[in-house]
């Protein structure tokens, strides 16, 4: 049978979403060597009935040299025809995409993994974040694991701002692979409400006066 399947190159994806997309860092793909587990993204020419055409399935790697490696599969496929139970795999770090051994470096989508309140003005039409107000925490908000940050681009009228169509609630990270200019802000700590807007002559954001 013709071979129906390729390996995905997964450092691509890092680079399009770094905010949500993990991948393993430097230093832990340094320290794989035989026996561990990794897993790949498996492309298949084929769709499943769910439409899919990709598995993602862990390998043991049997030698290492250098960047390359050869591994066993350690899953069943279910769907690509030609992939089985055990079969040699030849791979690179690049196709790696997560390890059953700890990460020496701490994931920036585990990081901005809280969520926000976004306009569809910035999620949407991908346009930056100019005005981002952070409030205090209650617990629910801490069980939904919401940050306290609301993000918009700053030009939103108020009627816009209140039909809830053109609100999301989504992690920080993805609003983060579309703008990152704020993120010094969100890593600071808490310590009040507090509202900053844009500055585009400064280039910098600054923090504005809250109405009583």
């Amino acid at each position: 049978m013709e071979k129906t399947w390729t390996l995905e190159d997964v450092s691509g994806r890092a680079i399009e979403a770094p905010y949500t997309f993990y991948l393993p860092s430097a230093e832990l793909i340094a320290q794989l060597q035989a026996g561990d587990l990794i897993k790949l993204i498996f492309q298949c020419e084929t769709e499943n009935d769910q439409g899919c055409t990709a598995e993602r399935m862990w390998v043991e790697i049997i030698t290492r040299d250098g960047d390359q490696f050869l591994g066993r599969l350690d899953n069943t496929p279910r769907f690509i025809p030609d992939l089985h139970l055990h079969d040699e795999i030849a791979f690179s770090s690049c196709h790696i995409i997560q390890s059953q051994k700890d990460d020496p470096i701490p994931s920036l989508a585990d990081k901005y993994n809280e969520r926000c309140f976004v306009t569809s003005a910035v999620l949407q039409d991908r346009r930056p974040v100019n005005m981002l107000y952070r409030e205090a925490l209650d617990a629910e908000d801490i069980e939904r694991r919401f940050s306290g940050w609301s993000l918009v681009a700053g030009d939103e009228t108020d009627e816009y701002c209140d039909d809830a169509k053109n609100w999301h609630f989504v992690s920080l990270g993805a609003v983060l692979n579309i703008d990152d200019k704020f993120r010094s802000l969100i890593d600071l700590p808490f310590t009040h409400e507090v509202e900053y807007l844009w500055n585009e002559q400064t280039k910098m954001f600054e923090e504005q006066p809250l109405a009583d």
